[in-house]
């Protein structure tokens, strides 16, 4: 039953990616620390990842700009360092809760951003917190959704900001494989458990695909906010009530 509602979870975390070019951590890691750890949570999705992020950036690299990329890659790896401590080290059951606020936050951005002022400013100094911040959650639960608000202030249409977004994650992913191998956080558990799970990778993208060409914008924006508050809030409330 845990292996069949994992595979499901990897189907809808791989078909938002295929949909929007991101989103499929953000699926992933509240639906999947149901039932198992942040700790295997964030190296199964990031050996999945790593693979998705090369083929959309070769898939849409003529809208790659490397004035966005560097910099934003920089501020993303310093940020992974702690992150990827924190997910060593810390109190899973915390961990969990913070997961699930965090996704709940982000959530609420997407729905809000549109009124809140100033929402849409390219200022360097957030610019560059975002980055930093975007690293330090990834390097925790692979989670890097502010660096999507730092791209779509810099990119200019679409193609470009999924060239560029992809091209930062797969950089830092490619960092943070090896910073999980050194600390031991990627285990041989961990890469049996992503083979098993990687056909539903590939239904997932399809699927998100096939969906990108039929779904308007606002209508996935949809979606992908309905996963997200919905996986959040019951991963929070269910890792909550144990630490009160």
């Amino acid at each position: 039953m845990t292996q069949f509602f994992l595979f499901i979870a990897v189907i809808l975390s791989y078909m938002v990616k295929g949909l929007t070019g991101f989103g499929n951590s953000l699926v992933m890691a509240p639906m999947f620390s149901m039932v198992v750890t942040p700790k295997t949570t964030t190296p199964v999705d990031l050996l999945f990842s790593l693979p998705a992020n090369a083929y959309l950036v070769w898939k849409e690299k003529q809208g790659l700009d490397y004035k966005v990329v560097g910099p934003l890659a920089l501020c993303v790896l310093i940020g992974n360092v702690p992150g990827i401590l924190f997910l060593k080290t810390g109190n899973m059951t915390l961990l969990k809760v913070v997961l699930g606020i965090v996704v709940i936050c982000i959530g609420l951005e997407m729905i809000f951003r549109d009124k809140i002022p100033g929402a849409d400013s390219v200022n360097p100094v957030v610019l560059t917190v975002l980055g930093v911040f975007s690293g330090f959650l990834a390097g925790m639960f692979g989670i890097g959704a502010p660096m999507v608000a730092y791209v779509n202030r810099v990119a200019k249409g679409s193609q470009s900001f999924r060239a560029n977004l992809c091209c930062v994650f797969l950089i830092e992913n490619v960092f943070r494989l090896i910073a999980y191998g050194l600390t031991g956080i990627l285990t041989k558990s961990i890469v049996v458990m992503a083979l098993v799970l990687a056909p539903a990778v590939i239904i997932g993208m399809q699927l998100g695909y096939k969906l990108y060409r039929k779904l308007d914008e606002v209508t996935v924006r949809k979606l992908v906010i309905t996963l997200l508050l919905a996986s959040g809030s019951l991963l929070t409330i269910r890792n909550l009530i144990p630490l009160i």
